[in-house]
């Protein structure tokens, strides 16, 4: 299966739009707790809405995203993703949920992509995420998207 991360840190919407319909992707994963943003085009409602109209199907799963009280009390980005770690193994059910997702994106021709704030994927959850699956047997082949 083929699956993608984009992180829209610093993205004008419309590039990070172009950027989902190059690589073909098909099913938006929002992973972040609560979709919402300081930059408003990337709150949930305003986020879904230009997916509909680039014909990405928009699906939110607050259970795999970071909770709050990890990033609050995190004193570094890892010791923020090891809380996160510690948080998936006590709460697996979350990625039963992901992988049915990503599987049905990749039976409909048009890869699943994990979102998420983080521009760098590997100060991001929505990798450990995908590393979670595959030790758990998936098998993925992950490109992190980029925009330079």
């Amino acid at each position: 299966m083929r699956v993608f991360t984009l992180g829209y840190q610093g993205l004008p919407l419309d590039i990070y739009t172009d950027t989902l319909t190059s690589a073909g992707v098909g099913t938006l994963i929002d992973v972040r707790e609560t979709p919402w943003s300081y930059n408003r085009r990337y709150i949930k409602s305003v986020l879904k809405r230009a997916m509909e109209n680039a014909e990405i199907e928009y699906v939110h799963l607050k259970e795999c995203g970071n909770p709050s009280s990890n990033r609050k009390t995190a004193t570094s980005v890892k010791d923020c993703l090891t809380k996160y770690k510690r948080h998936l193994r006590k709460n697996p059910d979350c990625l039963i949920k992901l992988l049915d997702f990503i599987r049905e994106a990749d039976k409909a021709g048009r890869p699943a992509c994990l979102t998420c704030f983080e521009r760098e994927p590997h100060d991001c959850h929505r990798t450990i995420l995908l590393e979670f699956l595959i030790k758990a047997g998936a098998k993925m082949k992950i490109e992190h998207l980029q925009v330079l």
